[in-house]
């Protein structure tokens, strides 16, 4: 609407506000009037009224309707883009936590790099190690000094393989690549959803979506730390359970006999129908696959337990024997044995597999707690879109989001991997 332009305002200190009818809150002009006339030109249109002392009055021409009323001045000292302010502020901060992020991204981003350079640096130089004691055993023994040699190697060897058995640098490795992609993931979230409207996002509010950005940064910081000491994850854990990479919050439980929906109604995208489909989607991947990766990890940690302690112990038991002239040849086998089984461990990188079965049961998780998260909130207004909502998840488990989640043939939720 093109602004109202007062052509003739005598001299009096009273404010008016200007605006249509079907549009009383937004302002649009303001006018000096004094007791007698004024004249605004409105679309080339000319509406003259006359005002009789302060009395407001509606002015009607070509159905042109205008309402004229006093304004106070806290009204004129109101800051009119005081919410947009605040909204830059709030996202000047998101771009703040999204830089933070992307530079973790980096940072363990090379980390892996060096990690993973580890793991092979180490598995060639144990194997190295161990080759050379061999074969100073196979030359004929003209003095005592060869035996001496190897068995020096033996224990060198089998000190460094159990110190590499420890930290598991393939298991390092996978650990700083998935913290590098979900600082990237992190990022790209933050920038997406602020090209969405509000009304689109998880996060209404954008404080909530603030907070909720910088907790999964510290949280992110928690499940996969930089610094080897202190601080490491344990390699070897008593209890396998699937690994958490987001901040935990306290849910809003409704009660059981409360509906969220009606069935014939549709609210902000979610109705009765999609609601009971979630629901089975999420008892899918509780039963099916956080269960099987979870089982996955638990065989392929104990495979790696038993290989980390069989290599340093072989290669102990060969330097220990070969102390003894007469059990040379038994020396040479547990020494053998020895190498085999630190090369199926590291080059086999058992303990990167062991790592990636686990994040997969998290990723799992984190679905399913994103869902029952959404489902927990009584109103659907303050939800996510919940066409929305569907469509991601459908992507995140590599199914066609126009196809149904739940695929009673199958006792997997995710066709991803």
């Amino acid at each position: 609407m093109e602004a109202l332009k007062l052509t003739r305002a005598l001299k009096s200190n009273t404010v008016l506000q200007l605006v249509t009818q079907k549009q009383k809150h937004d302002h649009v002009g303001l006018a000096n009037y004094a007791n007698k006339s004024w004249r605004i030109n409105l679309d080339r249109r000319q509406v003259v009224a006359s005002l009789d002392g302060p009395n407001t009055r509606y002015l009607q021409q070509k159905q042109v309707d205008l309402f004229i009323r006093p304004l106070t001045q806290s009204h004129i000292d109101q800051n009119p883009n005081k919410d947009e302010d605040d909204d830059e502020m709030v996202v000047a901060k998101l771009r703040l936590v999204a830089a933070a992020a992307a530079d973790r991204a980096e940072m363990h981003g090379v980390l892996a790099q060096q990690r993973d350079g580890w793991n092979k640096l180490l598995l060639a130089s144990l194997t190295n190690i161990t080759l050379a004691a061999l074969i100073l055993q196979a030359l004929p023994n003209i003095n005592d000094s060869n035996n001496v040699v190897a068995t020096l190697l033996y224990g060198f060897s089998t000190a460094l393989m159990c110190g590499v058995n420890k930290l598991q640098p393939s298991q390092l490795a996978e650990e700083q690549r998935m913290a590098a992609r979900l600082f990237h993931q992190l990022k790209t979230d933050i920038h997406t959803k602020l090209a969405l409207p509000p009304r689109l996002r998880q996060e209404k509010c954008a404080d909530s979506f603030l907070a909720k950005a910088y907790k999964a940064v510290l949280a992110l910081d928690e499940a996969y730390p930089l610094p080897l000491f202190p601080g490491m994850l344990d390699k070897f854990p008593k209890i396998v359970q699937p690994t958490v990479w987001w901040p935990q919050h306290e849910q809003n439980h409704q009660t059981q006999n409360q509906p969220q929906t009606d069935n014939n109604t549709t609210i902000n995208g979610w109705s009765a129908e999609l609601e009971k489909e979630l629901r089975g989607v999420s008892e899918t991947l509780k039963t099916g696959d956080i269960a099987e990766y979870v089982g996955l990890s638990r065989k392929v940690l104990g495979v790696n337990s038993i290989l980390a302690i069989a290599g340093p112990l072989l290669t102990g038991i060969a330097g220990a024997l070969n102390l003894n002239g007469a059990m040379l040849s038994m020396s040479m086998v547990a020494g053998v044995l020895g190498v085999v089984g630190n090369t199926l461990s590291h080059a086999g990188q058992v303990g990167m597999v062991f790592e990636m079965y686990r994040n997969c049961s998290g990723f799992y998780h984190l679905l399913d707690s994103s869902i029952s998260d959404t489902l927990n909130e009584a109103d659907p207004e303050a939800r996510e879109n919940g066409e929305l909502f569907r469509w991601r998840l459908a992507l995140q488990l590599g199914r066609d989001p126009h196809s149904p989640l739940e695929d009673s043939a199958s006792k997997f939720a995710g066709k991803l991997f």
